[in-house]
């Protein structure tokens, strides 16, 4: 049987977790306090000039979902944030769309692809490099201006994207073309 003090001493704990718990979820549930659960920032660039929109795509094997969209800078900077965190079983992927190249001359049509796994990468560079890479690897996948498919095989594709090109710098040089840098041959 417990004394009167050991049950004040209780009573005492429990109210100090209780407060301690209700005050981290308030704070942590507080408006605007919470990170996006996807971050990308990057740069979008062809032949070294900025473009125009960028669009975060979620794939898997249904029809895409858009995620979020920005507009490039002057410099081809772009930053798109979505609350929505992807599923285990989906890639996601950027879409740039828009813009005038380095010879000036404003071109809707123009398009820059980069395909990304489930939890992409901080920062990211979007140019001629990314598009080849990302359309070889998810070639199979990609029906008009969408991508979807089976989950396995999306992964797969998103995973070996880095294996062709460095989506996190200007000059995209790949694993495999640092080794032919070094000497290395294949």
């Amino acid at each position: 049987m417990k004394s009167g003090s050991d049950f004040t001493y209780m009573l005492f704990d429990r109210a100090q977790i209780f407060a301690a718990l209700l005050a981290f979820g308030l704070l942590a549930g507080e408006p605007g306090s919470a990170a996006a659960a996807v971050h990308i920032e990057g740069q979008v660039l062809a032949s070294g000039a900025p473009l125009a929109t960028v669009t975060l795509w979620q794939a898997g094997s249904s029809i895409p979902k858009q995620l979020a969209q920005a507009k490039a800078g002057s410099d081809g900077r772009f930053e798109v944030n979505s609350q929505e965190t992807p599923g285990a079983d989906v890639i996601l992927y950027l879409v740039s769309k828009g813009g005038a190249a380095a010879s000036g001359s404003e071109n809707a049509a123009t398009a820059m692809l980069l395909v990304l796994n489930n939890a992409p990468p901080p920062k990211v560079v979007i140019n001629e490099l990314t598009t080849v890479a990302s359309a070889s690897t998810a070639a199979r996948f990609i029906s008009g201006e969408s991508i979807s498919g089976n989950p396995l095989g999306l992964r797969i594709a998103a995973r070996n994207v880095p294996n062709l090109v460095d989506s996190a710098t200007p000059d995209g040089v790949s694993i495999m073309r640092q080794f032919q840098l070094a000497g290395e041959h294949f």
